[in-house]
Parts: C-alpha cells; sequence; structure tokens
C-alpha cells in the first residue's frame, strides 16, 4: 500500500479538482475521515494476508476499490437516475447486436440439455434477446422442466403485474 502521505496526496489532488468546479460538495469524506478509512482498509490488508482466504491479487483489488470508492464524486438522485438510464440503453443496445449470433446458436442446441446450454437459454430469455416461441420444440420441452423457466415464467408474470 501506499504511504498516508501518498493517499492524502490523491485526496487533495481530488479535492482541488472538485474546487476547480465548484463542487466540493462532491467529496465523500474529510481528510480525517479519509486518513481513517485508510487504516481500516490496512487492517483489512494485514488481516486477510494472515487468513489466507484471498490471494495477493484479490486483496489488492478489494484495497484499490475501496479508496476508489471514498474518491468517487458524490451524485445526485437526478444524475443516478440518468446513468442508469444511459447503461440501460447501452446495454439494450449491445444485447441486440448478439441477437444473430444468438438465434443461430439456439437452432444448434440438441437435447438432452447441458447445464450450459439451459443457462444460456435463461439468460438469452431474460435479456428478451430471444422469445418462448423461437426456442425449437424439443428443446423447449426439456427447458419447461427446469427451475431456470419456473424464474422466466414468475419474472414475466411480476413484469406484467
Amino acid at each position: 500500500m501506499k504511504s498516508n502521505e501518498e493517499y492524502l496526496n490523491d485526496y487533495f489532488q481530488k479535492q482541488n479538482e472538485l474546487s476547480r468546479k465548484g463542487e466540493l460538495w462532491r467529496l465523500r469524506v474529510t481528510p480525517e475521515e479519509f486518513l481513517s478509512e485508510i487504516d481500516r482498509i490496512r487492517n483489512y490488508e494485514i488481516e486477510n494476508k494472515k487468513s489466507n482466504h484471498l490471494n495477493e491479487y484479490h486483496i489488492r483489488r478489494n484495497v484499490d476499490g475501496m479508496i476508489e470508492v471514498m474518491l468517487m464524486d458524490r451524485v445526485t438522485i437526478q444524475e443516478a437516475k440518468e446513468q442508469l438510464n444511459r447503461h440501460r440503453k447501452d446495454s439494450e443496445e449491445y444485447f441486440a447486436e448478439e441477437v444473430p449470433d444468438i438465434k443461430r446458436r439456439l437452432k444448434l442446441i440438441q437435447t438432452p440439455l447441458s447445464f450450459r446450454n439451459i443457462v444460456n437459454i435463461y439468460k438469452w430469455l431474460w435479456y428478451k434477446q430471444i422469445t418462448i416461441e423461437m426456442i425449437p420444440e424439443n428443446v423447449l420441452t426439456e427447458f419447461i422442466k427446469t427451475k431456470h423457466y419456473a424464474k422466466i415464467i414468475s419474472k414475466d408474470e411480476e413484469d406484467s403485474i
């Protein structure tokens, strides 16, 4: 991990950037809270290295992620909604681009269904890349017997309410 001074430099750089924009309200923590969290994160790192539950890579990624979150800008509810809508729209466009390949792959699925095929069909239905009507009859007959099918049906019922 970096030293406290290096982390504080990152914090003050963020603070200066927001100050130039006149948006200091976007800071998530005060310098004192930031240092306190850095100490807590150091303890987290030490404890996880001792316990051997996570490897060095995962510990490092978790530590970096926690620090990045503290340095993220706060957003308003309106900004969060706009961001959510942008992500939703981008996802729908991405999923739509995959549809031709998915239709081709769906036609190649044979019974008995492998777990991977069941999961793929479930995912494609969930993302609305295919419909139940597109699934070949023999594949659908077997897919209907899975818990994945039951989840899709219950989701559709919830959406229709």
